[in-house]
């Protein structure tokens, strides 16, 4: 039950939002700043270009609000949505190609409230894996960072995507396969 009284408080600020409230606004961009800046880290060089890219997001969303409609998944997929379109035009723009890791990202995939030789052993393990899933083809590194990174579900993704559940499911399936292939191969 408290999933879906969530789901009602954010489709609640939403309409406040889309009635011109600005603090119903800045809420929503406080709920979806930090899992959006993620996501978007994950996927370009720099962490200036990740604030950037946020911000663009934020805007599109902003300009875009008034036609938002309830489909019944979560106001968050449909950022993500605009997420994966401003990266990918920033890849066309710039005619670079996707990074799948930056050193600079690998602090923000970290729990801050991990003790010192926690974090050094951590911080080992997921630059270990970050460059293990940077080696897989794009879709699979989108949907493990979907799916892991933000935690996300499965119809969430699936939204974001624009593909089907069971796809998701597969590619996801598929990916972690090839990750686990790809980790004992980095080991070695």
């Amino acid at each position: 039950m408290l999933e879906h009284d969530r789901h009602k408080e954010l489709l609640d600020t939403i309409n406040l939002a889309q009635a011109g409230d600005e603090a119903a606004f800045e809420r929503l961009y406080n709920e979806f700043y930090e899992p959006i800046l993620r996501y978007i880290s994950f996927r370009v060089p720099t962490g200036d270009d990740a604030e950037d890219l946020a911000q663009t997001v934020f805007m599109r969303f902003y300009n875009n609000l008034k036609n938002w409609r309830d489909q019944g998944f979560s106001p968050l997929a449909y950022v993500f949505t605009i997420a994966r379109s401003v990266v990918a035009d920033y890849y066309r723009k710039n005619r670079i190609k996707p990074v799948g890791n930056s050193e600079e990202i690998l602090p923000l995939l970290m729990d801050t409230s991990a003790k010192p030789d926690e974090i050094i052993q951590s911080n080992q393990e997921v630059e270990r894996i970050m460059h293990s899933v940077s080696k897989l083809p794009q879709n699979y590194q989108e949907v493990i960072s979907l799916r892991l990174v933000q935690e996300l579900d499965y119809p969430q993704i699936a939204e974001i995507l624009d593909k089907t559940e069971v796809n998701v499911r597969k590619l996801y399936s598929r990916g972690i396969q090839k990750l686990q292939l790809q980790l004992s191969e980095d080991s070695k």
